[in-house]
């Protein structure tokens, strides 16, 4: 079945994001055993994703914006974009990172000193 919200980013895309977060996360992590950085390089990805798979829906104006309700800003079909786009990316990116952390623990990569 299709999905409620619109994927303007092909499956290519997040794989190539994925690399990218890949990279960000061993660097980022590095020795530190603080959950909340391993959690907010996550979540910095996932709202960044979330964020750029919204459009603009038809009934929108542009000088000012305005979309209609309930947030003038954003209206119900976008915010079910975002959410969906939020869920998708959530789910992505965390496996990814448990993935890394998994590699981690086995010694298949090297953690960077601090």
């Amino acid at each position: 079945s299709p999905l409620p919200f619109r994927t303007p980013v092909h499956p290519a895309g997040l794989s190539v994001m994925l690399g990218l977060f890949g990279l960000v996360y061993r660097y980022a992590v590095r020795q530190d055993r603080n959950p909340q950085l391993k959690q907010g390089v996550v979540g910095a990805f996932v709202i960044t994703r979330a964020l750029a798979m919204l459009q603009a829906s038809d009934g929108c104006t542009a000088l000012p914006l305005s979309c209609g309700p309930p947030l003038g800003y954003f209206n119900w079909e976008m915010i079910a974009t975002g959410a969906g786009a939020g869920i998708e990316s959530g789910i992505a990116f965390a496996a990814s990172a448990a993935a890394i952390e998994f590699a981690f623990s086995k010694d298949w990569v090297r953690r960077f000193p601090s």
